[in-house]
């Protein structure tokens, strides 16, 4: 985990993903691997682009130097790495929010000079950002969320309700080819962005409809024979 920028600030983001190639396993998106490290290489650089302008310090943590054996032992010993660094504040995202800006970012930010937990929540629940304070990070109870499901927004309430929480926006999180057509239409048309993760889609909308299209054919084909049906 390095240091990307060194600005007097005492709030840092967190880039916790993985790597395009390790994603790319894990969420292949796109018509073919090569095309699939692409993709995930562009929402990474997405990620890293929206964090320099912010023009807050950040770091980028994957599957190289995250620790631990749970994804929930793996985010919190890496916020913990941040405090450790000096910061007061940590403002986590991760690589697969197209509508992310900068100014969600500031705004998260702004929220944490006077609350204790910002979250952006995405619409299926989870969170695209999560923004902490050292002074109210428990890290044995951060851990036990059940992250990486439907209930991490919820979770992450009930932590901490006693404590002042700010919300962001409700943004898009994408995980399969759907969320990113979803996402990509509340772009403006004239993003560059935008365009280029359309012409990943359209390659996997393409090699869809050719393997719909050769299976209905062969289903046809195989249909035509009035032989004696087989069981596998």
């Amino acid at each position: 985990m390095n240091l990307i920028m060194d600005y007097s600030s005492t709030t840092a983001i967190l880039l916790f993903a993985q790597s395009e190639s390790r994603v790319s396993i894990l969420k292949p998106i796109a018509s073919s691997f090569k095309q699939n490290v692409l993709l995930w290489k562009k929402m990474n650089d997405h990620s890293i682009k929206i964090s320099q302008h912010a023009k807050l310090p950040y770091f980028i943590s994957n599957e190289n130097d995250q620790v631990g054996a749970t994804f929930g032992e793996r985010i919190t010993h890496s916020i913990e790495t941040i405090f450790a660094k000096g910061f007061d504040k940590v403002i986590v995202i991760g690589n697969d929010c197209i509508e992310l800006k900068a100014h969600h970012l500031l705004q998260a930010e702004r929220d944490l000079r006077r609350n204790d937990l910002v979250i952006g929540s995405d619409y299926s629940g989870g969170a695209y950002l999560i923004g902490v304070s050292k002074l109210k990070f428990n890290a044995d109870l951060f851990i036990t969320i059940p992250w990486q499901t439907k209930s991490v927004f919820t979770a992450l309430q009930m932590l901490y309700r006693t404590q002042s929480i700010e919300y962001l926006p409700y943004l898009n999180d994408c995980n399969n080819a759907s969320d990113f057509k979803k996402a990509t239409q509340k772009l403006s048309f004239s993003d560059s962005f935008r365009k280029s993760l359309l012409s990943f889609l359209y390659n996997f909308a393409v090699q869809n409809d050719f393997e719909i299209r050769l299976y209905s054919l062969d289903y046809h084909a195989f249909n035509f024979n009035k032989g004696s049906p087989f069981y596998v």
